[in-house]
C-alpha cells in the first residue's frame, strides 16, 4: 500500500491505495491515482506533498517495454 498527501481543494487531503495504481498521468504533469471506486485523481506535480510505499514497491520494472 501507498499513502499520497497533497493539496485539495479543502486544504491537505490524503489516500491510502495499493502502490500499483500510481501512474505517471497523461493529463497533467505529476500523477493518476486510481481510487478503490475505479475513479481516477490526476495530480500535478505541485499539489503533492508526498507519496509513502516500501521500496520494493517503488520499484519500476522496465523488462517488459
Amino acid at each position: 500500500m501507498a499513502k499520497i498527501a497533497y493539496e485539495g481543494p479543502d486544504g491537505t487531503a490524503s489516500e491510502e491505495v495499493a502502490a500499483e495504481n500510481i501512474t505517471d498521468s497523461g493529463k497533467v504533469q505529476g500523477v493518476r491515482i486510481r481510487l478503490e471506486d475505479e475513479s481516477f485523481i490526476h495530480l500535478p506535480y505541485t499539489r503533492l506533498y508526498w507519496i509513502r510505499m516500501s521500496e520494493e514497491e517503488g520499484r519500476v520494472d522496465y523488462s517488459s517495454a
